[in-house]
């Protein structure tokens, strides 16, 4: 289980990814008539996951989301791949999960600060 320490930049820095990746829906909502423009997406996981499995949380701090095309989706006539639809249920999704370790940063915080008392 992760120390308090651990804990606290692991939910920092997964905070700061989600900030990220709400840009980057913003980003794709805003775009969402823009004839030709592809979608993009915040990369993070994968790296997050080695340095998770790694046993040690010292190189959480060089972790970056990387913003990449997504072209999976099928174009429209203009060349857009943006499901609005789709953009505004992830944005959803990562806001909860925002809200979700927002709390558990608060309760980690709170805890350490009971004990200073």
């Amino acid at each position: 289980m992760l120390g308090d320490e651990n804990s606290i930049a692991l939910l920092s820095k997964m905070m700061e990814m989600s900030t990220g990746r709400q840009k980057v829906i913003a980003h794709n909502i805003a775009n969402a008539n823009t004839p030709g423009y592809s979608r993009r997406e915040l990369e993070f996981e994968d790296k997050l996951k080695e340095i998770l499995s790694s046993g040690s949380l010292d190189d959480l701090h060089k972790l970056k989301g990387k913003v990449v095309l997504d072209e999976s989706g099928a174009p429209r006539n203009d060349g857009n791949n943006i499901n609005i639809t789709e953009e505004m249920n992830e944005m959803s999704q990562n806001g909860v999960m925002f809200s979700l370790m927002q709390k558990a940063f608060k309760s980690k915080v709170g805890i350490i600060k009971s004990a200073i008392r």
